[in-house]
């Protein structure tokens, strides 16, 4: 990249504000990758009951404590494991951020490691798992470089490709 693309901030500097990825391309490609993910994790789910009708005479307790969760177990995996290898070893993308055209990088526009990788993946099912993920993803909105709850989480930034 060139000089240009820099501003100064420790310790490389920090990549320019106009090549930040936009709300609506980062809101884009998370929505292709949950359709692509539903997907493939649709009938892992299934077996695991997760579409099963719930019983109205019994309480939500008890329809959880009857999931199957060797498969809920695999969707995750599933997940997770596209997220963190995909942006580890695919130019930091998603299929949805290929798509629309950003990708994944460190604060200094470096290319991520495996393992920051895999904190990134791991902190966006950690906010799914508690139920943030609105909160996680609207995050952007309140913040000057666009980050999400798991790219500050990671050190991470999203950019224009």
């Amino acid at each position: 990249m060139s000089e240009t693309l820099w501003r100064d901030g420790p310790p490389y500097g920090r990549l320019a504000q106009e090549l930040l990825a936009g709300r609506g391309r980062r809101l884009f490609a998370g929505l292709s990758d949950a359709v692509i993910l539903g997907l493939l994790t649709w009938p892992l789910l299934a077996r695991a009951g997760v579409f099963e009708p719930m019983d109205p005479a019994k309480d939500f307790a008890d329809f959880v404590f009857h999931l199957d969760w060797r498969w809920l177990i695999a969707g995750a995996f599933v997940w997770y494991a596209s997220h963190w290898l995909l942006v580890a070893f695919w130019n930091g993308q998603t299929i949805g951020k290929k798509a629309f055209g950003i990708r994944v990088v460190r604060e200094n526009g470096a290319r991520l490691t495996p393992a920051m990788a895999a904190v990134r993946a791991l902190m966006t099912g950690f906010f799914a798992a508690l139920g943030l993920t609105v909160l996680d993803l609207v995050w952007i909105v309140f913040t000057r470089r666009r980050h999400a709850l798991h790219d500050l989480a990671a050190s991470t930034v999203v950019m224009i490709d």
